[in-house]
Formats: C-alpha cells, sequence, structure tokens
C-alpha cells in the first residue's frame, strides 16, 4: 500500500494525506513509513546493501493487512450492523440506478433477490462501493432514462480498464537465496509485515523507456510445510470457516507457528523454511490510458441483468517494460548474486508463459477533471449526476505498480467526510 504523484491524477498525495492515519488503523497496520530510507531511519537500520548492486533504484514498502482485518464482512460489517443509523441488507442483486427523468440525479436503485422480489431504495446520495468490474457494470446496464447508461455521456465508462503485470523472472538458489532473504525477507514491526521493493527510479525509467515498475521477493512455501499449513489455517480463518485437517497436520503448523512467531518477535523477520521457493517477481503498470475495457456480453446473469465482459489486452510496450527492467536487473545482479537461476522467456518474442495479472483490476470509471475523458470528478461524484458518487478502484486513472489498497482506503474517507458535511448542512 502506498500513494504516488501523478499527472493523471486531479488529486494529490498531499490531499489524501490526512486520510492516510484513519485509514491504517481501519486497516490494522502501523504507521511506520513506505519510503525505504525514511523507514530504516526510524528502525534505526542500514537500508539493504544490494542497493548498492543496483544503481537507479529506490527502495519502498508495502504493508500487509494482517489475516483478522482482511475479511470485511467480519470487521466492518460487524460495525455497519451495529450501527443504529445503518441498514444492511443482504442476498439482494442491484439490477439498475434509476435517474430522474432529466438524468441528472439518480432518484432510487433497484434491486432484487434470488427469489424474484423487486426492490426500490430512494435517498439522497447514492455511492457505488463495488469492484472495479461491477461498478462500470452497474453503470452501463442503467439504460432506463439514460440508453448508453448512467454517467456515460461521452462514452468514458468501461474505457481504461488496467492491472498490474506480474511476471517471475528468477529463482535464487544457495548463496543468492541466502543473500537475498538475509536482506530483503519481510520486517514484522508491531503485527504488521513490511515487504521490500526496489522501484526504477524516475532517470532510469526515462533512460530505458520503462511504465513504473518494481521487483519484489516472493517466497513460497510447500502447503505441504508448517508454514504453508499456517497460511491455510489464517487464510481460513479470513474465510470465516477455520479448520486444519488431522492431527499431524496440526502438529506440524503448531510447530511452524512457534517459528513464525519466535522470528517475528525476537529478530522482527519473517521466518522462511528451507522448503521454500525464493523468486524475483516483477510488477509493472498498463499503459496509460489503457486500450483495455469492460462491456457488457450477450449473456444476462441470474437476474436478468447483462454480464460484464472485460477486453483485457496487453500492448508490446507494457512487455518491452518486464524484459528491459528484466534484462537491467540481470545485469546488475549477474556479479553480486551467485545463484541465481533466471527465466529462459524473458527473450522471447511471445508472451513469457508466467505473465499474469495481479488481481488489483483498476479503471473503468476513470477520475479526471474532464467530462470528455472521465466518470467522476476529483470528489469522487459522477459527472452530470449531482447525487452519485463512486468509491471504488474503478475510479483511477493510472496505477503504481504497488498495491491500490490504501489510496483507495484514503479517497473513500475524503469522500464519507464531503457527502456528511452535506447532508448535516
Amino acid at each position: 500500500m502506498t500513494t504516488r504523484a501523478s499527472a493523471a491524477w486531479p488529486v494529490t498525495p498531499e490531499e489524501l494525506a490526512p486520510y492516510i492515519s484513519e485509514a491504517e488503523q481501519i486497516l490494522g497496520v502501523n504507521d511506520l513509513p513506505y519510503v525505504g530510507e525514511d523507514f530504516f531511519t526510524d528502525m534505526q537500520q542500514k537500508v539493504p546493501t544490494l542497493l548498492d548492486a543496483l544503481p537507479g533504484m529506490e527502495v519502498v514498502l508495502s504493508k500487509w493487512v494482517p489475516f483478522a482485518k482482511r475479511n470485511l464482512a467480519e470487521t466492518l460489517g460487524r460495525r455497519l450492523r451495529a450501527d443504529k443509523h445503518v441498514t444492511v441488507y443482504l442476498k439482494a442483486q442491484v439490477t439498475e440506478l434509476l435517474p430522474d427523468a432529466s438524468g441528472t440525479r439518480i432518484q432510487a436503485v433497484l434491486a432484487r433477490n434470488p427469489e424474484g422480489k423487486s426492490f426500490r431504495f430512494e435517498a439522497e446520495q447514492f455511492v457505488i462501493a463495488a469492484g472495479t468490474v461491477e461498478t462500470a457494470r452497474l453503470l452501463l446496464v442503467s439504460r432506463s432514462v439514460t440508453p448508453e447508461g448512467v454517467g456515460n455521456s461521452y462514452g468514458q465508462v468501461g474505457r481504461n480498464f488496467h492491472d498490474h503485470l506480474t511476471l517471475p523472472i528468477a529463482t535464487a538458489t544457495g548463496e543468492a537465496r541466502d543473500r537475498l532473504l538475509r536482506e530483503l525477507r519481510p520486517w514484522v514491526v508491531g503485527g504488521t509485515l513490511h515487504s521490500i521493493k526496489f522501484a526504477a527510479d524516475a532517470e532510469l525509467s526515462t533512460r530505458l523507456g520503462l511504465n513504473p515498475v518494481l521487483v519484489h521477493l516472493a517466497m513460497d512455501e510447500p502447503e505441504c510445510s508448517g508454514a504453508g499449513l499456517v497460511r491455510q489455517i489464517l487464510l481460513s480463518r479470513q474465510l470465516g470457516s477455520p479448520r486444519i485437517g488431522g492431527v499431524s497436520r496440526f502438529f506440524r503448523a503448531a510447530a511452524e507457528a512457534v517459528r513464525l512467531a519466535w522470528s517475528a518477535k525476537v529478530w522482527g523477520r519473517r521466518f522462511v523454511s528451507k522448503q521454500a521457493r525464493v523468486r524475483l517477481y516483477l510488477n509493472a503498470t498498463q499503459d496509460s490510458p489503457s486500450i483495455s475495457r469492460i462491456a457488457l456480453s450477450g449473456q444476462t446473469d441470474a437476474y436478468g441483468v447483462p454480464e460484464a465482459e472485460v477486453e483485457w489486452q496487453i500492448t508490446q510496450n507494457e512487455l518491452e517494460t518486464l524484459r528491459k527492467f528484466a534484462t537491467y536487473l540481470k545485469e546488475q545482479l549477474g556479479v553480486a548474486l551467485h545463484g541465481m537461476q533466471w527465466s529462459s522467456e524473458l527473450d522471447e518474442g511471445a508472451v513469457p508463459k508466467g505473465l499474469d495479472d495481479a488481481r488489483h483490476a483498476m479503471g473503468g470509471a476513470c477520475m479526471g477533471d474532464d467530462p470528455r475523458t472521465s466518470v467522476v470528478g476529483a470528489d469522487l461524484s459522477v459527472h452530470g449526476v449531482a447525487n452519485l458518487s463512486i468509491a471504488s478502484a474503478a475510479i483511477f486513472p493510472d496505477g503504481s505498480p504497488q498495491l491500490p489498497t490504501l489510496p483507495l482506503l484514503a479517497l473513500t474517507l475524503r469522500l464519507a467526510e464531503r457527502l456528511a458535511t452535506g447532508l448535516l448542512q
């Protein structure tokens, strides 16, 4: 989780700064810095010496939300159910946003339950707080009054869909594995896990012609290992259905849990088992604006609403960012790290087999000052629709190679403050 400045954003990091602390409290993470130099200064530790072998790089950090905080139904959902000012409706699908005759205000939200019963909700203000794809779909299917969909006067809904590209580029063994784990395995401070990443700085990005890109360390524990079992237990807890299965599995998990806790408490670092596979991964942003989009398909869901169709495309420029950065890393780290097994796919012209998206879907209802090229303004209200706002990663006009969670939550808190102030006046 981090924030960054971008010319595409009508909101600056400085404007979001007042909301970062509250966002961190909600997510259950500490307030240590996200910039490497500041983080290690506060920790009274030295910056990893591996950075000396990587000129043109800067250290950034991500904070991992504790498993106990990741299931919103078990955290924020519990608070919502207990709030006397909030009514939560479950097991119903929103089927349409219904504008008034002018199309400039939403007068109601229509919904339907699995039994086919319809509902109508009216309010002064409406906020779409859904996933990226569902946000665009809901705007596009709301066609009773505005045939092109709500907020889509200029055909921008669904445009500029983007995700992070992620690609494994090397596996570490022997001395290289030992050094990478010694310098880069995550720090644990006050229950918050901090993962270290090296990002290409502005000068290197310009010289090599790169989209924003970084490299980070991934430690994949086998499911059969104790650490893997502990992770399964934590994931089960996140889903609200804790289970282990088998006495022997329990004792292996318990022993590894002790090692994990000891490493975090005594050394302030994440424990990594000898069985873990240690690899370097790249995370890169897509072109801005992206040529990918979200549209409606010819299929309908169980509620009779058109389904979304994601036309996700990867450009040659995006592939070149991955290849050029991987080549740079291989050249720079080849001397410093003995025991790296670099991917052979990087020299090929085709899309590398290991290339994937990072499940950080963004865009489709992008933020901007110009209604002709965006869907919402800097205050997250939909252009031309006075009482409709969007709190979703769908509003991101571009993305850093980091995670979108923190800036999204800060934007949402800022929106909530604006709406609360307006309703109380």
